[in-house]
């Protein structure tokens, strides 16, 4: 997990290491030497620097598609289990009271409990147990007329929907970047950032400035990276937002439903 505090301490050390890294050269290689290689080094940085940015830009791309389908996911989730909530109310009770109670443990389990743990890429084995319960109070219901089996179609839909939405979610707690691909990346990151020793500028002033932008671009895309790439934890992230509107809307419920039966 990587916050923006944590992130800024690593672009600062990482800024002050390149600009050591420049001086130190500078101080070994002299002005005139680093001139004379331009002709060499200014093709070789263009082919490095091309190779890194199309590799960092492919990755944080693939990260944000992966961070904006477990948001999606995320939402179809609440709307499924919200569904299930609001169709319990085409059968009698007491079937209907256990599916919503069902649901609403669900739901408030996964804000209260499994959101917090997911920052850890583990599941709440409790919710997992309210799920169960769902899928058994649906589908251990005995309709007894046409009415209730079209209902009881109707929310084996939603109980799909609702299941390929969790495995889902669950699933994208170990779809991160791999550690070698991290290790390219640093790696590479490092190189276009030495290649920019080999210059020769005569103010050199202006030299660690840019050697100082470089530094700087290439952690900002990391950080992007490393924030998108695991979508429940950090300070940016996938929120239980829907969840929560749910659980809001199904108290609403029930204490309207409450107040109707005084």
């Amino acid at each position: 997990m990587i916050t923006i505090g944590l992130a800024c301490v690593i672009t600062l050390l990482t800024i002050l290491l390149s600009t050591g890294g420049l001086l130190l050269v500078r101080r070994q290689i002299s002005f005139q030497t680093l001139k004379l290689s331009h002709d060499v080094a200014d093709p070789l940085l263009s082919v490095v620097g091309t190779l890194f940015a199309v590799l960092l830009g492919f990755m944080v791309a693939n990260a944000m598609q992966r961070f904006e389908e477990a948001r999606v996911t995320t939402q179809q989730e609440a709307s499924a289990v919200a569904n299930i909530f609001r169709a319990a109310d085409g059968f009698s009770a007491p079937a209907a009271d256990e599916i919503k109670k069902a649901c609403h443990a669900y739901v408030d389990m996964v804000i209260n409990d499994e959101w917090p743990k997911l920052g850890v890429k583990q599941a709440s084995n409790e919710a997992w147990v309210a799920y169960d319960r769902i899928w058994t109070a649906c589908i251990h219901y005995q309709p007894s007329g046409n009415a209730d089996s079209n209902i009881q179609q109707g929310l084996m839909g939603y109980l799909g929907t609702l299941g390929d939405s969790r495995r889902m979610r669950i699933g994208a707690l170990h779809n991160g970047l791999p550690q070698p691909l991290w290790i390219v990346l640093l790696l590479g990151g490092c190189a276009t950032i030495c290649f920019t020793y080999f210059f020769g500028i005569e103010k050199l002033k202006l030299q660690i400035v840019m050697t100082s932008l470089v530094s700087l671009a290439i952690c900002l895309n990391l950080f992007l990276l490393a924030s998108y790439d695991d979508p429940f934890s950090g300070d940016v992230m996938v929120h239980p937002t829907a969840f929560t509107n749910v659980l809001n809307d199904m108290d609403r419920m029930l204490s309207k439903k409450s107040i109707e039966h005084k």
